[in-house]
């Protein structure tokens, strides 16, 4: 993870994701970009300040490589979005809180075209040692997507749950291939589970196997898009205790 953006709201859901970054990404020496998109009825001068604070209290004694941005437009996703295609980072990291943040990270995930990492506000763990991936069955168009998955696995040493959960017995599975090709040399272990509650077993599973963080592809934009799909995943988003993944 050479690059991460970090959009901020100067929230303690904000100060939550960079004590996240610093924490599992802090040995790596990753390269921090923060926005922050002014609303209108907020003062420049008012948020150099606070980001100075910021600054003195998180990120200076860090002493990760980062910079700081005021974005210009003041059109919250479309100025994340612009922020994305002309850094190209690795991986967004947001800080989510409460339904606003659930509002959010749900608008985002939708049109962003990089992956996602969403911390809830009171996550505090500082390892990753056990990783689920959601896995639906379906056929992965563009296995590319996955390569996040394996840095991240292979860079903390965590262990990966294909995780599996079967409503009508199925058993072939049009996305094993690809999943071999990434995690070969990846700890990894497949869990089939019988159940016709998907997120209630899913978050049962986190809960059971200890996770430290949950992975999805995203189905309803992108190259492995898929009619009809992306509800589920908004909903892990709202409801899960733990980061999620979220892979395009």
């Amino acid at each position: 993870m050479q690059k991460i953006l970090l959009p901020i709201d100067l929230s303690p859901a904000s100060e939550n994701a960079i004590d996240f970054i610093m924490d599992v990404f802090g040995s790596f020496r990753p390269h921090i970009h923060l926005i922050h998109v002014k609303r209108s009825d907020e003062n420049l001068d008012q948020i150099k300040m606070s980001f100075a604070r910021f600054e003195n209290t998180k990120l200076l004694p860090s002493r990760l490589e980062y910079e700081f941005e005021i974005t210009k437009e003041g059109v919250l996703l479309s100025d994340i979005q612009s922020t994305i295609q002309a850094e190209k980072p690795d991986l967004l990291v947001l800080g989510t809180r409460g339904i606003n943040g659930s509002t959010l990270s749900k608008a985002l995930i939708k049109i962003t075209d990089c992956p996602v990492m969403l911390v809830p506000e009171n996550y505090k763990e500082t390892k990753i040692k056990r990783i689920a991936y959601a896995n639906d069955f379906h056929d992965i168009k563009n296995s590319a997507a996955l390569k996040p998955l394996m840095n991240l696995a292979m860079l903390m040493k965590a262990k990966v749950y294909l995780l599996h959960i079967n409503r009508d017995n199925r058993t072939n599975d049009s996305a094993e291939a690809s999943l071999e090709y990434y995690l070969d040399y990846v700890d990894h272990e497949y869990v089939c589970i019988t159940s016709e509650d998907i997120e209630q077993c899913i978050m049962n599973f986190i809960k059971d196997k200890d996770i430290d963080i949950l992975t999805v592809l995203l189905r309803d934009h992108g190259s492995n898009q898929l009619e009809s799909e992306g509800r589920l995943v908004k909903n892990i988003v709202t409801h899960s205790n733990v980061p999620v993944l979220n892979l395009v």
